[in-house]
C-alpha cells in the first residue's frame, strides 16, 4: 500500500499559547516530518499560489476573509501519481473549526473512492471541531480514521505519540 503524507502548514509568525513567535517550520509540517519518518510515506506540502502574509494578524485577516467567501485558493500543483496512494496522512492546522481553504482547493482536486484518509490537525485549544465530518462529506468514498489533534505547544514533545498513532 502506497502512503501519502499531505498536509498544510504555516511558517512565519504564529501564535503560541497566548504569544507570537517567528517559526521557520510551521507546527502541522513538524508533525508531517514525524509520521515521515514513523511510517515512510511520501511527502507532499498544500501550498497557496498566492501565500498568506507572514505577519499572524494579517494572516488571521486574509484566512477568515476566504473562509467566510468560501474560497478556493490556488494550489502550487496536487502530485501527478496521487491516485497511486491507498492510505493518506492528512494535515492540517485548525482554523476556526475548518481546515483552511486551501486544503479545500486539494481534497476537490482528488477522486477518494477506496483511500484511506488519518486526519492530523494542529490546534490551540480548539482540538477537531466539526472537522471529521468535514472530511467525510468532502472526500466521498474515503474511509476515515479517527484522528490525531496535537496542541501546537506540544509537537516539539509530540513524537512518541504521533509515532503511535500512525503506525
Amino acid at each position: 500500500m502506497a502512503k501519502l503524507v499531505a498536509f498544510y502548514s504555516r511558517a512565519d509568525e504564529n501564535y503560541f499559547s497566548g504569544s507570537y513567535r517567528y517559526v521557520e517550520v510551521g507546527n502541522t509540517e513538524k508533525v508531517a516530518n514525524m509520521i515521515v519518518e514513523a511510517t515512510g510515506a511520501d511527502f507532499y506540502k498544500i501550498e497557496q499560489v498566492t501565500p498568506y502574509s507572514a505577519d499572524y494578524n494579517t494572516c488571521i485577516d486574509q484566512a477568515k476573509a476566504d473562509l467566510r467567501a468560501k474560497a478556493r485558493p490556488e494550489i502550487v500543483s496536487v502530485p501527478d501519481n496521487i491516485d497511486e496512494y491507498d492510505e493518506v496522512y492528512l494535515g492540517f492546522p485548525n482554523y476556526w473549526g475548518k481546515f483552511p481553504m486551501a486544503v479545500f482547493t486539494f481534497l476537490e482536486k482528488v477522486n477518494w473512492e477506496g483511500k484511506t484518509i488519518h486526519p492530523f490537525i494542529t490546534h490551540e485549544g480548539s482540538g477537531f471541531g466539526g472537522i471529521e465530518s468535514d472530511i467525510r462529506n468532502t472526500c466521498t468514498g474515503a474511509t476515515v480514521t479517527k484522528g490525531l489533534a496535537i496542541h501546537g505547544g506540544s509537537v516539539d514533545g509530540s513524537k512518541a505519540a504521533v509515532e503511535k498513532w500512525a503506525k
